[in-house]
This record gives structure tokens, C-alpha cells and sequence, in this order.
């Protein structure tokens, strides 16, 4: 039997944790499917716990950051192929399906898609358009493969090949992830597989500062000797 395994790291959330399940719980995947959510903070947990679509949750009490939640999850997971999300985002009905379709090529070991915002307005719609979006697909062709945390997956089996996200990263783990998945297979971005997402961080820090510190940490990425340490994830 076909199986999947979505991996949601939860710091602090509650109602939009319960968004985020609900949208899982309505995934018309016709395999084996389990969820497991890496939770801390009291709220967060019991949210976690007393939905029905939640198979497993694990508590994070260190809260080492997003990579160490995920790889903790993954390390939990049954399932051949790893879903990862975020708390503060929903997922279409056909997420985990259009995500499982392309590992029928045996070469593929990951899978992206793009981000839409869950906010309402023009502004947002076009700047995530851009930014997280037709960056992607300006950028995938080069060499340049980010698979963003909120809609990635990955053969299991290629996860554990690369041992999984660097948890010393705390920014950029899943550029980190999906560049090195490149030197197991092919990583495919799916660009008819949105999920919407909070674009609280953006309201908080402002899209242009937002985008100038990506774009310090690709250029720290890619120097010798550097890697990305903002700490983005507070």
C-alpha cells in the first residue's frame, strides 16, 4: 500500500494549528496516510492532541528550531514518502496526492510547490506571486533548488540518505535540504500545487526587508566558509 507521512511543526499556534489539520484531515489520498505533529506550548498541544486527524504528537520542549522539530517528526514517520507544512497554513484537498504522483518516477526524491497568501488584498497576491512563486521558477532551472518548508516533500528514503535538515541552520534549512537532495535525484517543483500560508512575518518585518534578508543569506549560502544564521524562526 501507497504511504504518506506529513510532519507539522507547531511553536505557539492554536487556531491556526486547528486550520492546518483540518485541511489534512480532507485529503483525498487514497493510500495510507498518518499525520504527526512536533508541538510545544500548552495550547499548542492540546489542539494537537484532541484533533481527529492527528495520528501522533510528539512535545518539544527544547524548541531547537524548525529543522531539529521536522527531523524529529521524520524520525517518527512510517510512511515512504515525508510531507512537511507549517502550522500557520492550509493545504488543498489534493496536497498529498499531486505531492505523491511525481515518485512514480523512480529518480524523483523531493517535490515543491508554491506558496499563496491567506490573507486577502492585491498587494499580498502579487508580491507572493513573485517572491514565492516565479522566483521558483526562475531559479529551479539554474541549479538553484528551495523547496519552502510549508509545501515540500521528500523520498524517505533520499531524507534519511542525506541526513535529513541541518539543525544548526535556523534559516534557509530547506534551500540547505533541497540543494543537498539534488546530489541524490531529481527534485521537481510542482507549480499547479499551491498551499496558503500566514503572511503574518511579512506584516511584522515588511516585504522588502524580508527580501533583502533572503537574499544576504543566499549570498552567504553560496560563499565558502559562510552559512545562513540569521535567527528568522522567532
Amino acid at each position: 500500500m501507497d504511504t504518506a507521512s506529513v510532519v507539522v511543526a507547531a511553536r505557539e499556534e492554536g487556531e491556526r494549528l486547528e486550520r492546518t489539520l483540518t485541511s489534512l484531515a480532507r485529503q483525498s489520498f487514497d493510500g495510507q496516510l498518518e499525520v504527526i505533529v512536533v508541538a510545544s506550548g500548552t495550547a499548542t498541544c492540546r489542539v494537537a492532541r484532541e484533533h481527529g486527524a492527528v495520528d501522533r504528537v510528539l512535545t518539544d520542549d527544547r524548541c531547537d528550531g524548525p529543522g531539529a522539530a521536522r527531523n524529529r517528526g521524520a524520525a517518527a514517520a512510517t510512511g515512504d514518502v515525508l510531507l512537511f507544512t507549517d502550522a500557520d497554513t492550509v493545504v488543498p484537498p489534493t496536497w498529498v496526492r499531486r505531492h505523491w504522483r511525481h515518485y512514480a518516477t523512480t529518480a524523483v526524491v523531493g517535490v515543491g510547490g508554491p506558496l499563496r497568501p491567506l490573507a486577502d488584498g492585491l498587494a499580498h497576491r502579487i508580491r507572493f506571486r513573485l517572491l514565492s512563486d516565479w522566483w521558483y521558477r526562475a531559479s529551479w532551472p539554474v541549479g538553484f533548488v528551495q523547496q519552502p518548508g510549508p509545501n515540500c516533500s521528500v523520498r524517505r528514503s533520499a531524507f534519511e540518505t542525506v541526513d535529513g535538515f541541518d539543525e544548526s541552520l535556523s534559516f534557509l534549512e530547506d534551500t540547505d535540504l533541497s540543494l543537498r537532495l539534488c546530489e541524490a535525484g531529481s527534485v521537481v517543483y510542482d507549480s499547479d500545487c499551491p498551499v496558503r500560508t500566514s503572511v503574518r512575518r511579512h506584516e511584522r518585518e515588511g516585504y522588502l526587508p524580508l527580501l533583502l534578508a533572503y537574499l544576504v543569506g543566499y549570498l552567504e549560502y553560496a560563499l565558502p566558509g559562510r552559512s545562513p544564521t540569521r535567527d528568522h524562526f522567532s
